[in-house]
This record gives C-alpha cells, structure tokens and sequence, in this order.
C-alpha cells in the first residue's frame, strides 16, 4: 500500500518555509518570502490540510477567522496535479469565492510546485512539498508589496514572473537601494 502524501505534511511545509525565509542573492538579498519567518516566529500562521472534496475555501476562511492567526498556509489535498496553466485561473476563482462569500479583506496566492517561474534561475516554487494556497489579508499585502517596491527584491525576476506577480517596476531613484 502506497503511503499517504499528506503524512507529515506539516514538517514538510516548514521544511520550505525554511527556503523562503532565507535570504537570497535572486531576491535582492531577502527572502523569497521576507513576512513568513515573524509569523511563523509569533505563531501566526495557520498551516492545515484543505480537502476541497470535504469542505470549502470559505470554510477555510472562516476557520481563518475564528483563530488567533493572521493567515494561513492550506495544503491542498489533490489525486491530480495542477498544472502551471491552471494556477492563476484557480488562484483567481478562489478569489472570487471569498469576495462573493463577504471575506472582501482576504486574498489567496496559489504556490505550485510545477510552477516554471524563477528569480535569476531559482525557482523557489518547485521547493514547495504541495500545492499550497495562501490566505492573508489584502490590506497586509499590499503595504508588504509597496516596501518590497523599494528594494531590488524584483530585479531579477524574469518578465514573465514579473507579469504573473502583476509588478510593474519602476526604475528606483539613484539614492535609493
């Protein structure tokens, strides 16, 4: 009998927490995820198993909402893998679920490990040990987003990567870093 995937699941999620908490040279000397290692650290990070064939992601979210923690990290329990195509349309259709379902401050970002987008030829998202999809709060992202703006953490970044993550740089000043 073939052992379950999903066994350990959370070592294995904070095995790549791990890659996405230590900085890199691709990612301008941050991490790949520069927020993940003080929510971990504060213990503000839901990490659970999501069974879409059991439950739904709004009720992931209410779970996300009633809890202690800022976000969540979901491991998506699936027989079929999810190709690097179908990502962003999933991404976005979890996206319209929770806004329709009144959760109009969360937001998903889907990692698929057989995602092929990389930062000067790392690819941080075939690290991930599953399909994983994020829910934090839009507010949090966006003031993440705009310091991340600042820094060279983008710059290099594929455009491809650039346009999935829907950058746009703009050329810093000479006296920023």
């Amino acid at each position: 009998m073939k052992e379950c995937p999903y066994k350990n699941f959370r070592s294995k999620v904070l095995e790549f927490i791990e890659v996405l908490r230590t900085p890199r040279e691709e990612f301008g000397g941050l991490p790949p995820c520069p927020f993940v290692g003080a929510e971990i650290d504060r213990d503000k990070l839901m990490i659970e198993l999501f069974d879409p064939s059991k439950n739904s992601i709004v009720d992931m979210a209410k779970q996300l909402v009633a809890s202690k923690y800022d976000s969540a990290l979901f491991v998506q329990i699936s027989n079929t893998e999810i190709s690097e195509e179908d990502t962003f349309q999933y991404q976005k259709f979890l996206n319209k679920v929770l806004k329709k379902s009144g959760y109009h401050d969360l937001k998903c970002i889907c990692t698929n490990p057989n995602e092929t987008y990389d930062a000067d030829g790392f690819n941080v998202r075939q690290h991930a040990p599953y399909f994983l999809i994020n829910v934090t709060n839009k507010k949090l992202l966006h003031k993440t987003h705009t310091k991340l703006l600042k820094t060279k953490y983008f710059d290099k970044m594929s455009k491809e990567y650039l346009d999935y993550l829907r950058v746009e740089k703009k050329p810093r000043r000479k006296n920023e870093k």
